[in-house]
């Protein structure tokens, strides 16, 4: 399967990323709806993986400072999961950060999405949190820190 990855370039690619969010987050996971999209689309990046001609999976980063960046919103459309598309938009993803000279890269993942997190380089950094009614833990990206 060939997959590209790449940041959002224009206003089709973002909506389409949405989509996938929405048809992730809300319809399948059952999260109540009207919370995709947010705010925090305005001042993050996003990249998206394309396969097929269409989105497959996508993620946005935020900077909260200069030098420490939060991944947030990552999903894989069902039939592209546990395939290598999350890892290979995650790797992209840290490489573009990485540019930065970050002290720290960090993310909250669903606990069931924690080994999927750790297999790409990243650890817990606490104990399992109650969020939106599912389970959740901080992780933060082991090749971040800078000294």
């Amino acid at each position: 399967m060939d997959v590209r990855y790449r940041e959002v370039k224009t206003i089709g690619e973002f909506i389409d990323a949405i989509r996938l969010r929405v048809d992730v987050f809300i319809k399948e996971q059952g999260f109540a709806p009207g919370w995709e999209p947010d705010e925090e689309d305005k001042t993050s990046k996003h990249f998206i993986a394309i396969a097929d001609g269409k989105v497959v999976a996508t993620a946005r980063c935020r900077p909260m400072t200069k030098s420490r960046f939060k991944i947030e919103r990552m999903v894989t459309k069902k039939g592209y999961r546990n395939k290598g598309t999350g890892k290979g938009l995650l790797d992209f993803i840290l490489r573009d950060i990485m540019k930065q000279k970050p002290k720290r890269i960090w993310l909250m993942s669903q606990l069931k999405s924690k080994g999927f997190y750790e297999k790409c380089g990243f650890r817990a950094t606490g104990k399992p949190f109650n969020m939106w009614g599912v389970e959740h833990v901080d992780m933060e990206y082991a090749g971040s820190r800078q000294n």
